[in-house]
C-alpha cells in the first residue's frame, strides 16, 4: 500500500502509472491492472481506482476497451521538423504540413475560414499595428489520417495584403507565408517562434477532439519578419500526444 502523503489517492495512483508509461515499465499495448487489482494494491474503492484510470485516459496516456479493460495506448506522432520549415520555395509547392505527415507516411488534410476582423490589443501588439486595424484572420484545422491533430489561427494586416493577390491565405498561387509575401515584394527575413504549454481551452478541445477535463496542449507563438516589421502572427496549438517538434540549429 502506498502511504497517504496529502495528495488525493486517485492522483497518487494516476502518478505511479504515468511513471511506469513514461520509463518505459509498461509499453504501448500492454494491459493495465483492472479496477479489482488496483483496488486491492492501493486499498481504495472502486470510485478511486476509475478515477486514477481516468486521469490517464484523460492525458492520452490509455485507451479502454469495454469488456476488455484498459490499455497503454500506441502513439505514432508526426514529427514537425523546424530545421528548414522556413526555406523559400517555389510557388505552389506542397505545404509543410502535408510534408511532414508525408514522412510517416500518413495522410494529410485541413480545413481554413478566412474572415476580415479588427486587431485586438494582442494580435495588434504582435503585429506592431494599432488595435482595430483591420487583419485577415485565417482559422485552420488540420487532420492526419482523419484525426484532427492541430489547429491553428493566422492574422496579417490588411495595410499590407488587401487588395493583392495574397489577401485570401488558400485562394493564391503561392503556398506558405514566405512565398506569399515574396509575390508583393515583401521578403521575410526571419521568423520567431515562441513555446509554451497549457491547459486547452474549451473551444481548442472541442476542435481537436480531446477530453473536455485535464487535456494539455502545446502553443507555438509564430511570427514571420520583413526587417523589424511583423507581416503575419499565429497561433499554432496541438496536443503533445500527437505531435513532435525537432529542431536541429548551426552552431556558431
Amino acid at each position: 500500500m502506498t502511504k497517504w502523503s496529502g495528495t488525493p489517492m486517485y492522483l497518487t495512483i494516476a502518478q505511479e502509472y504515468r511513471k511506469r508509461i513514461v520509463q518505459g515499465e509498461l509499453e504501448p499495448e500492454d494491459k493495465l491492472p483492472s479496477e479489482a487489482e488496483l483496488m486491492s494494491e492501493f486499498e481504495v474503492s472502486r470510485v478511486v481506482a476509475r478515477r486514477a484510470v481516468d486521469v490517464l485516459r484523460n492525458e492520452g496516456l490509455v485507451v479502454s476497451h469495454p469488456g476488455k479493460g484498459s490499455f497503454v495506448k500506441k502513439i505514432e506522432k508526426i514529427t514537425r521538423d523546424s530545421s528548414n520549415r522556413y526555406s523559400r520555395r517555389k510557388a505552389g509547392s506542397t505545404s509543410p504540413f502535408k510534408r511532414d505527415a508525408a514522412k510517416t507516411g500518413k495522410t494529410a488534410d485541413w480545413e481554413h475560414v478566412s474572415s476580415r476582423e479588427r486587431a485586438s490589443q494582442t494580435i495588434a501588439k504582435r503585429l506592431g499595428i494599432a488595435a482595430n486595424d483591420p487583419v485577415m484572420r485565417t482559422a485552420y484545422r488540420f487532420f492526419s489520417e482523419s484525426q484532427p491533430i492541430q489547429v491553428s489561427d493566422s492574422w496579417e494586416p490588411l495595410a499590407l495584403t488587401g487588395g493583392t493577390s495574397v489577401e485570401l491565405p488558400e485562394d493564391g498561387a503561392a503556398t506558405g507565408v514566405v512565398a506569399r509575401m515574396d509575390l508583393i515584394g515583401q521578403h521575410v527575413d526571419s521568423v520567431t517562434e515562441k513555446v509554451t504549454a497549457r491547459a486547452a481551452l474549451p473551444e481548442e478541445a472541442q476542435r481537436l477532439e480531446l477530453p473536455a477535463h485535464s487535456a494539455y496542449v502545446l502553443v507555438i507563438e509564430r511570427t514571420h519578419y520583413v526587417g523589424d516589421q511583423p507581416v503575419e502572427t499565429c497561433d499554432i496549438i496541438f496536443p503533445g500526444d500527437r505531435y513532435e517538434l525537432t529542431y536541429r540549429l548551426p552552431v556558431t
